[in-house]
Order: structure tokens, then sequence, then C-alpha cells
């Protein structure tokens, strides 16, 4: 679970995602911060011009006419809901009551503590009332000294903004985990092209199918345009390989004649040649015209099974007793090494397969594991029966085949830097590739650099195909 979290976080999609969701994040509280102080200031302000404009209009009253002037103001707007709702005080400068008016709501408030005005500006003073209402005034200094005060009642600021927060923090939880769901989802979305070419990319190297391709779409951006010239750069590199297999196809065809001519002539040259010299010459042409005529054949068989036309005599044949007759060519080159070679072949292991194309097979692995495998060294041939198919097992203790080349080992031509020094054509697995798969099997290799390999073949029990003509 640790490695796939582990791997999840490396991932681009992963990584943008959390980005999607920082910024959305950072957005969100500057947002509510802005909100928050908005909704103060507005709150704030509405209450200050309430109760600003009631006091402008009372000091006016009493610069005018005085206290009585002031009285009358009142008994007048008495009538108004409004107006009932203002306190209002007059303080001379030796801190003596001229005149007071409060609401039923303020009957409890002691006015002695509030804070004297200036003649150059208003003092602004909020006393909590209770955990709902606050007393807000504004005391003011008028041209006479006397201190004239005004406020009102007015929602508490926490009470007010309480709510703000409980809902922000309420909807923030699950607007953050939509916002990690969305964030991840549209990033997973946008490098889908991406991963359709890592996947393309990943199934061309382990398989070799140089016809797979990234899904086409119809969307016209950046990344659909990367797929587009993925597709059409495998395009390319497949006409490309297509030109010089059939190219050496061909040639391999055309060699064929002329390479058996020249074999068959220094043949006869060699027969009729008394010369020693001479006819080791000869002897020489014929051995490694033998040679290119085996990489030629070999050629045209992996050639004839890539293309589905390899003509299989297909019969029901017993694995173990090819794997014998196999066994018994390689006898004298085992003993010469002295590697120890043992069996386990659990029955007769019957499937309907070529018998001759197998043992071509069975052969091409032996030799490999004879040829790799060190002087005293061990080698295990197993042959098991399995519900619907048949696996065979080359297992030795030989140099190995490091990790980096085994995808390649599968290749014509291919040989790896340790196999260069061993005598070979590097068309070996390949043959042995394409054989099998014309039985509609499967080879794999398990190997390690300097601790032997192991080659398994899977062969299906009955005919998957039938023989091709």
């Amino acid at each position: 679970m640790s490695s796939r979290l582990t791997k999840l976080a490396n991932t681009l999609a992963f990584r943008l995602g959390i980005w999607y969701v920082g910024i959305f994040t950072f957005s969100a509280i500057v947002l509510f911060v802005f909100f928050y102080l908005l909704l103060i200031e507005t709150a704030e302000t509405k209450d200050r011009e309430m109760i600003q404009s009631r006091l402008n209009e009372c000091a006016t009253v009493y610069n005018y006419g005085g206290v009585a002037a002031l009285h009358d103001l009142l008994n007048r707007s008495m009538q108004s809901d409004k107006a009932k709702t203002f306190f209002i005080r007059l303080v001379s400068d030796h801190g003596t009551a001229l005149f007071l008016t409060a609401p039923e709501d303020w009957i409890h408030f002691d006015p002695s503590h509030l804070e004297a005005g200036s003649a150059s500006h208003l003092v602004w003073l909020r006393i909590p009332k209770d955990e709902e209402r606050d007393f807000f005034i504004a005391s003011e200094q008028l041209p006479d000294g006397v201190i004239l005060q005004v406020g009102r009642s007015t929602n508490s600021r926490a009470a007010l903004l309480e709510p703000f927060r409980r809902n922000f923090l309420t909807i923030i939880a699950p607007t953050l985990l939509l916002g990690v769901l969305g964030g991840i989802y549209l990033a997973r979305r946008a490098m889908r092209p991406v991963d359709e070419i890592v996947a393309t990319a990943r199934t061309i190297i382990d398989t070799g199918n140089l016809s797979a391709r990234v899904p086409a779409s119809v969307n016209q951006s950046e990344l659909e345009e990367l797929a587009h010239q993925f597709n059409r750069m495998l395009d390319k590199n497949q006409s490309l390989i297509k030109g010089m297999r059939e190219a050496l196809d061909n040639v391999a065809h055309d060699l064929r004649t002329p390479l058996t001519r020249l074999r068959g002539s220094a043949e006869v040259a060699m027969q009729a040649s008394t010369d020693p010299v001479a006819r080791e010459a000869l002897s020489d042409c014929v051995e490694e015209s033998d040679r290119v005529l085996t990489m030629l054949t070999a050629l045209m068989s992996i050639t004839e099974a890539e293309a589905g036309v390899m003509h299989l005599n297909l019969e029901k044949t017993s694995l173990t007793d090819v794997l014998r007759k196999t066994l018994e060519l390689y006898e004298l080159v085992a003993e010469e090494k002295k590697i120890v070679v043992t069996t386990d072949f659990q029955g007769t292991c019957d499937a309907v397969v070529d018998p001759i194309r197998l043992r071509q097979v069975f052969a091409n692995l032996l030799d490999n594991a004879l040829k790799y495998t060190s002087e005293t060294g061990r080698l295990k041939i197993s042959c098991a029966e399995e519900p619907d198919r048949i696996a065979i097992k080359f297992e030795d203790n030989g140099m190995g085949i490091p990790l980096a080349e085994q995808p390649r080992i599968w290749e014509r031509l291919y040989r790896g830097d340790k196999s260069r020094s061993q005598r070979g054509l590097g068309l070996g697995l390949s043959l042995v590739k394409a054989i099998v798969e014309a039985h509609y099997g499967k080879v794999a290799v398990r190997s390690e650099a300097g601790h032997g390999s192991e080659f398994t073949v899977w062969l299906p029990r009955t005919a998957a195909v039938p023989s091709a003509a």
C-alpha cells in the first residue's frame, strides 16, 4: 500500500492536483478574509452613519437653542420609533449631566464611564451589553464646552460574525475535499494523453509490437498534438523497420541459391583436388557456406513464422521424448565441459505440435545453456503438465543475462556484450520465439547477471491453429 501511495505521490497528475488544491484553498481563504472584513466594515459604517447623523442633528439644535430646544426636538421626535432607539446625553465641562434620554434597554447602563470627546474629533466607544448586543456611543465636545453623547444599541460584532465563521468552516471542508478530488480528476484528465503515450511506449518495449499506437482524440490541445506526432513517429519507425526486414528477407531469399551452388562447387573441387592446402581451403569454404546457409534458413523461418505462413506438421507428440532425443545430441558437449545435466519430466507431456520445429526450439535453448555455462556447472531441464498447456524449463547457473539486455535477446542478429566471445549467429532465440508463437505458445526468460538463467516455454496441449501451407 505504501509503495502504491508513493508511486501516486510521484505522479505529475497528483502534483498538479495538489497545486490546484493549494491555489484554490489560498483563494478561498483570501476571499473569506475579504468578505469578513467587508462585513465588519459595512455593519460598522452603517451604525456610525446613523449615530453621527443623530448627533449632528442634536448638536445643531443645541447650538441654536440650547437645552430647551433639544428638549423640544426630542419631544417632537419621540413619536418616531426610530428616535426612541437613541441614547442622548449632555454633560457640562464639570461632569454634570444637563440632559439625558435613553431607551428602555439602556436602563442598566452606567454612563459615568463614558469617555469625553474633544473639540477636534469624535470619540467612539463600544461597550458589550450581552452576548448579542453592544452599546455603541459617539462623544463630541460642542463649542461651549458641553459634551454631547449619542448612542444606540447595535448587534454584537462577535454574535454577528460567529455564524459567518462557523458557516465558512462548515462549507470549506467539503469544498476542499471537492477541490482535491476535482483537481486530481482534472489533472489526470489533462495528463491522459501523456499516460497513453507512456503506455504505448511500454507496450512496444515489452512486447515488441510495433503496431501499437496512442488512441486518437478529436481534441486539439497541445498534449493531443504531442500524441498525434508520437503516432506519426511510430509510423515512420515501423515503416523503416519493415523496409529493413523486407530487404533482409529478400537478400536471404536471393542468396540461398547462389550459396548452394557455391557450396556444391567447392565440395566437388575438394573431392577432385589432391593438394592438401587447396583441400583445406575448399573445406573452409564449404563450412562457411553451411554457416551462412544456416543463417539464411533461420531468417526465412523467422519471417514465415512472423507472417503467419510457417508450415507446421502438427501431430500428437510426447514432448519428453523430443527433449530426450535432443539431449542425446548434446551429451558429448556436456561431458566435455563437465556440466551436470538433470531432468524432471512429469509424465509424457503430450501436445499437438510440429516435433521437428520443437526439436529446433529445444536444441537452441539447450545449446545456449551449455554454451554460456562454465565448466562444472549445472543444467536442469523440466517438463510439467498444466491444466491446458505444457511448461518446459531450462535452468542453468551460467553467466546470466543483464536486465537491460533481456528484452532485446529475442531480436534478430542481436548478441549481448558477454556473448560476442562465443560462436553464434544471433538468430537462435529469435527462431525460438517465432516457432513457439507459431504454435500459439509463449516463451519467457528470468535471469540475473552472474547467477544463471531460466528459459520457460509454454505450449498449448491441443492444436491452436491449423497447419499453414
